[in-house]
This record gives C-alpha cells, structure tokens and sequence, in this order.
C-alpha cells in the first residue's frame, strides 16, 4: 500500500510552493523528485536567509558560494536570525557538558510549528498518527522555563506532541520515580504506548538504576525513541546491540527507534527503521562530504555528514555541515519500503592533539583548584617531591647532561622518528649551550624552586621551559597534561633514562614531572612554595593560573596569547627557480603547518612588499600559494580539522568586514585577501593553513599594524635586522623578533623580550659566592 501511494504521487510532478511541499508524506518522495522540488525549495530558503541574516550574507560573499553548508559549531560562536527579535518566541540550547559553549538557535512561531509538525509526522511513520501515552525518562524540572531550554527540553516538548498523557520515570532529583513507573507498567499493559528519552540517560538513570536495585519492570508493548548521547555509551563499550539487549533484560521492551537529530535542526530527524537504518525524510536530506575538499562522496564511502532542511526560517540553519562521520547505504531501496536516502553513522569525528601554546591546563581558566579526593598526582620522572637547593647557573654537570640527551634524541631511532625531539637533542648541544653561557657575565645562582605551567599541545615545550631554568641553576617542578602527546612521552622517557645515570643522579633529585587533574589542590600548594612559576597558555589561561595565590616573594612569568606575520618580497619570489622557490615553500610549512598554525610565533597573515604592477603581483603571489600549496599536501590533515579550519574562516567573515573572497586549494589552504581589513591583526584567527595577505610598498606601511600582539616578523631575504630597527625606530608596541623563513619556531631563552635566564636567576659577586661556600 505504502508503494502504490507514492507511486501516485510521485506521478504528479510540478512546482509547488515550500508549504505545499512539506504537506507531503514523510517518506513519499523519490530521490529524483525529490532532487527537483526539494533543490528548488532550499534555494528560495536560502535567498531568504541572505537577505534576513546580516552575518549569513557575508559568510556567503566571503566563501564566493550562493548557499554554503554553515559548520555546526559556528552556533555556538554567533547568535544567527533570520527574524525581527520580537518574533523569536523561544531560544533553544544544545546540550553541552560543564564549562562548554553551547549553540543557541532563536525560533519565531512559523519555525516552532513546522518544527513540532514535521517531527510528529515523521514519528507517526513509526508509532501510527494516534495520540498514545508517553513515558518520559527524564525529570519534569527540565520543562521549567519553556521561553529558554535545553535540546532535552525541545526533544520532549515535540515527542509530546504525540502523547495522550505524559508521565515522568524520574523525579526532580534524577531519581526512579517508581510510583509513575508502576502506572505506566499498567498503561503498556492496556493498550500502545511509547516512551522517549535521551541515549546515554536512558542507560545511566533507568537501566543503571533499576539493575542497581535489582528491579525489572514490564513494558514489552511499548515502542522506545531514544537519541543523542552515543558518544558517553561508547566511552562505556555500549554497542547498539548490547543496548537493546539491555533494555529488553529489566524493561522487556522489544520494539526500539534510535533516531539521529541535532538542536541545530529541531525536527528534523532521521529514524532509524526496522532493518537499522536511518532514513532522510521528506523535508531533509542528507550527503557526505570528503574532508579533504568538501566534495560529495559516493554511496558507501564514508565522511563527514552534512544535513540540509526546509524547516529553519527564523535562523540560517537549513544546510549545516556536522562533526558527525558516516555513510550512505543506498537510496530508495531499503527493505523497509520507505524513500529516499538511508545511512549509518559511526560517531564524532576524532580529535587529535593539536599543537600550539593556547591550550595549557585544559580550561582551567579562572578556577581555582579545590581538593579532589582520591585523584593523585602521578609522578613521570625525577622524585617528587624535588630538593630545592638551588645551584650555580650553567654548571658543569648541566651541560654534561644536556650534551648526553642531545646524543640520545639524535642518534637513537626511538626518538630520531619524532622530528620534534630531534630538534630538541639539536637545540642540547653542548657548541649551543655554551654560546647561549657567552651572553652572560659574572656569577648566576638559579632563585629556587620553579613551576612550569607548559603548552599542553605544543608536545616539546615543557622541555624547553624546564632546560632553560635548569640552565639558570633552578630545582623545577614540570606539570604535563594528562592528555600527554606521543611525542611528551618519549622526550619524558629519554629526559628519565638520562637522569639515572649515576652522575646525574643530583639533578634527578632536583627535578619532577608529574600530572594532575585541572582543579587538583597540588597547583595551589606548589604556588605556595615556588620562587616561580613559568606559565604558557592563552589569555584566559595566564589569568586564571596566576589568579591562584603565590608566595609574597615569588615571581610569575607569563606568555600569553601572541600573534606572528610573515614579510614575503615579491621581488624574492618572482626571481627564484623553482627548486630555491620549493626550499622556501618548505621552509614556510615548517613555520606554520609544523605546527598546526598553533604556535605563537607561526605566521597567520602575510605582507607582501614590492612595487610591481597588480597583474605582476597576483601572478607571484599564484605562484608561492601554488608551492605552499604543493607541500601541503603532506599535511596530515584530519577530518575535525577540516572542520574546524572551515568554522574559524566562516566565523571571521561574519565577525570581520574588510576581507576579501576565499582562495582554496582543496581544505589544505585557504588564502583570503586583508588590504580592505580596518581591525587588528590579532583578531584575525587562523589554524591548519588559514592565511590572509596583504599588500604593501614599504615598510612604513606595515608599522601601524604591529600592535603589542605582535610577536614575530618571518622575512624572506636576508635584511632582518635591518626589519627590526625599523621596527623599533617607528616605536612599534609589538614585534619581539624577527627572524627569517624557516626559523620562526626556533626556540631561545630571550622569549617575547623577556630574559628567562636573567629573570630565573641572581647575580653574586665573588665574594657572595665564597660566604655562601663557607
């Protein structure tokens, strides 16, 4: 019956209007049909959204794209309406864990309605169109405020819809309310019901619950929906089918719908049908997206997914790129009998370290750290806790140290396979160590025992921190984070093998490295006891650590957020053949890709400097992208990101006015013009291979740009010092360095003009010295 009725409709094919449309039976349409009415429909949505969100309209201008997929997170960052505010009725949150951002969707009346309309349609394909009572495994309290809620609350208000009377499993405390358990139990016993509720609470408030108690409850005619919340269930080894079995065990329930949703497009959601496969309604639709360029992947092959909808009107939601990974199993043909596109998703796209210096203690920004019982701090090489006797500044065996991890991480292929800790046995040599004694003079004694609150993501950093205070005669104590990268771990381990040799066991009795949970009482402890402490992070970071009491004598030493450019001659670029052209490419993704673009001094805008003709510059300027772009594809570049690249590009157009349309090669580089750009060039952010440019014809011209965060100048040539006098002698707030291509990420112990040796170290005179033997 189902394919003879839409048989006949799909016969009656002509142009409709958007309402009309949605009219339609939630699985009536045809693939084909579907891409005629339904394409025709998200243009003129589109078109709408253009002209009634400021902030979508530039998105789409700067992508040079009519109606681009918006990323997800992007709501998350931008309060997007397409309508009046005194037409929203209600505002709409995604459910985030503590301390997340959280999307905000703004719904006017029209949008609730189809929202709320379309939903239970697409559930009456599954349960039947009659009103039936409803269980609702979460508490009552979740409902309270109906202007502003949750995606938990919209998914229970809408199922609602469908109910004939509703009853709550849990009380306002998140307790089994047996009482209304047992009511229902005779509701399902009497006739159809169903019950809904969200993945991961169903498991933790209703099956963990009951198991625990060791109670079994009989609701083996009801029909169950549940969504969202996979990714906790996996982190529990909870499979699909581990779960039904579950359920049926202490509820008997045997008829069960996972469905596929999003706060972001309310209503629309994809159910999973009898054979377990999700189903693209009528009113959405769905494809998969190569991460490595966005282009449409074939049935079968697995991407990123991305969703478009009819409903959205009151905000820009109706093609939204997810973080979500599947596929498409086929199209019109499931079993089941229902049309259109059917598919399978794995879960969220991983996430990888990153690596840069804005990510230090895990967002613990601004919190101070509070005891927490039975979460020890482990110790991960040296003794814990260190002596703190301080000693001469680059003493003999400190050298002799630093020249036997040097040999270790260079010559050994265990850590010869991490070229982040070949550089870093490099940078231990003993030829570098003793130039790096030459720039001081008199007698250095470190201050005391030193903190570093090193980049979590930047995986060598910690090392370089702690040698340089090592260097300046200091006990150290380095805390890593417990998502430590590959790379930590094996500079940790080398650092250890080392340290016990039995000439280095003093130093081994000087130094730990441990790791602790943000929040954790050690933080405030060991504040109260340092001469110093060395924080990297980001602004919020900086504060939030050096918020925490210290001791009245000790020092902090800061580095928060910093901002790099580069200077490329045109002159430089249009003489070079090409292989000295491919060196220099190379040399510029060791500054910025080597690093994911994270590290504060990897350059985010470039300038070009030269007097030719338009034509002339954009034809060099082709060809250095060309070459940037040839080396890049090396880059390992993840799904996430993809995504994430394509969310900080999407986010800068809607927040900055003045840039220019996109130029992409692939997702591997975005390259957007900046000469019309009146803001600063801080706020301009970039990671994985954003970039923006910029002309100039002198250098006078770029002076006015290099606010306080500006840290380092990457040039091409050989004029650097000739850069920074003109730096200085146009009294610029920023730039602590210039350097050329090639060694932006080169570390030194004078870091954002600050003397870490000096400022970790006193001087004594020989006298001094000689009272202090005595």
């Amino acid at each position: 019956m189902r394919q003879d009725k839409t048989d006949r409709q799909n016969s009656q094919v002509s142009i409709m209007n958007r309402e009309e449309y949605l009219e339609r039976e939630p699985f009536s349409v045809s693939q084909p049909e579907k891409e005629t009415l339904y394409r025709e429909q998200l243009n003129e949505l589109t078109k709408h959204h253009r002209k009634a969100c400021r902030a979508y309209d530039d998105i789409c201008n700067g992508l040079n794209q009519a109606g681009p997929y918006l990323p997800v997170s992007l709501f998350k960052d931008l309060e997007l309406k397409s309508v009046p505010d005194e037409k929203i009725i209600r505002r709409i949150t995604s459910s985030g864990t503590t301390g997340q951002q959280v999307s905000k969707i703004y719904l006017d009346a029209d949008t609730s309605v189809l929202q709320q309309r379309a939903l239970c349609t697409i559930t009456g394909d599954f349960i039947g169109t009659k009103r039936i009572p409803m269980l609702i495994i979460d508490s009552p309290d979740v409902l309270r405020d109906r202007s502003k809620f949750t995606a938990r609350g919209a998914g229970i208000l809408g199922f609602s819809m469908m109910a004939s009377k509703r009853v709550y499993a849990l009380d306002e405390n998140m307790r089994l309310d047996m009482e209304s358990l047992k009511q229902f139990e005779e509701l399902a016993k009497a006739g159809p019901t169903f019950a809904f509720g969200f993945t991961y609470m169903i498991w933790e408030y209703l099956y963990e619950a009951l198991r625990k108690e060791g109670k079994k409850i009989d609701l083996s005619g009801c029909h169950l929906i549940h969504g969202g919340g996979w990714k906790k269930l996996q982190s529990k080894s909870v499979s699909d089918e581990e779960y039904r079995a579950a359920l049926k065990e202490v509820c008997g329930i045997r008829s069960v719908s996972d469905y596929y949703g999003m706060a972001e497009q309310t209503g629309s959601i994809f159910m999973q049908c009898e054979e377990g496969h999700l189903h693209a309604s009528t009113y959405s639709d769905i494809s998969i997206l190569d991460p490595e360029d966005f282009t449409e992947c074939e049935t079968g092959r697995w991407g990123l997914i991305a969703l478009d909808s009819l409903i959205p009107t009151s905000y820009p939601g109706h093609r939204l790129l997810t973080e979500d990974w599947g596929r498409i199993l086929g199209t019109d043909d499931c079993p089941c009998g229902r049309r259109g596109k059917y598919f399978e998703i794995s879960g969220r796209i991983k996430k990888a370290e990153v690596r840069g210096c804005s990510d230090t203690f895990e967002g613990a920004a601004a919190k101070a750290p509070q005891a927490a019982e039975g979460e020890d701090l482990q110790i991960l090489g040296g003794t814990y806790p260190p002596e703190e006797a301080a000693q001469e500044a680059f003493a003999p065996v400190v050298i002799d140290f630093l020249e036997e991890l040097s040999k270790l991480f260079m010559k050994d292929p265990a850590y010869r396979q991490y070229p982040e800790v070949y550089a870093l046995g490099f940078w231990c040599r003993r030829a570098h160590i003793e130039k790096l004694r030459s720039r001081y003079s008199g007698i250095r004694c470190g201050k005391g025992l030193t903190l570093h609150i090193a980049p979590s993501n930047m995986p060598t950093m910690f090392a370089y921190s702690w040698i340089t205070s090592l260097l300046a005669g200091n006990p150290n104590i380095v805390r890593l984070s417990g998502r430590k990268s590959e790379i930590t771990t094996a500079a940790v381990t080398g650092i250890e093998q080392i340290l016990r040799m039995p000439e280095y066991e003093q130093l081994r009795r000087q130094n730990a490295f441990v790791s602790f949970p943000r929040g954790h009482r050690t933080l405030e402890e060991l504040s109260q006891k340092a001469a110093a402490r060395v924080v990297w992070g980001g602004d919020e970071t900086v504060a939030g650590i050096t918020s925490i009491p210290k001791a009245a004598d000790s020092i902090d030493i800061t580095f928060p957020d910093k901002y790099s450019v580069a200077l490329l001659k045109t002159g430089d670029i249009r003489d070079a053949d090409d292989r000295e052209l491919q060196h220099l490419a190379h040399l510029f993704y060791n500054d910025t890709y080597g690093a994911d673009q994270n590290a504060c001094s990897s350059p985010r805008t470039v300038f070009w400097l030269g007097d030719a003709d338009t034509e002339e510059t954009e034809s060099i300027k082709s060809r250095w992208w060309n070459a940037v772009a040839k080396k890049a594809e090396s880059y390992d570049l993840q799904p996430w990101m993809a995504t994430e690249k394509y969310r900080i590009l999407c986010r800068n157009y809607a927040l900055r006015s003045g840039l220019g349309p996109v130029r992409r090669w692939g997702n591997r580089l975005y390259v957007a013009d900046c000469d019309q750009y009146a803001g600063r060039l801080s706020d301009l952010e970039a990671r994985f291979g954003l970039f923006y440019e910029q002309e100039i014809t002198s250098l006078a011209d770029m002076m006015p740009l290099m606010e306080a965060k500006i840290q380092t100048i990457v040039s091409s040539g050989k004029d650097q010092e000739k850069i920074y006098d003109a730096v200085r002698g146009a009294d610029c707030p920023g730039v602590d360095r210039v350097c050329a291509v090639g060694e932006a990420l080169d570390f030194d112990i004078v870091w954002d003009r600050k003397d870490l040796v000096e400022l970790l170290s006193c001087t004594f005179s020989n006298e001094t010295k000689q009272s202090k033997t005595e």
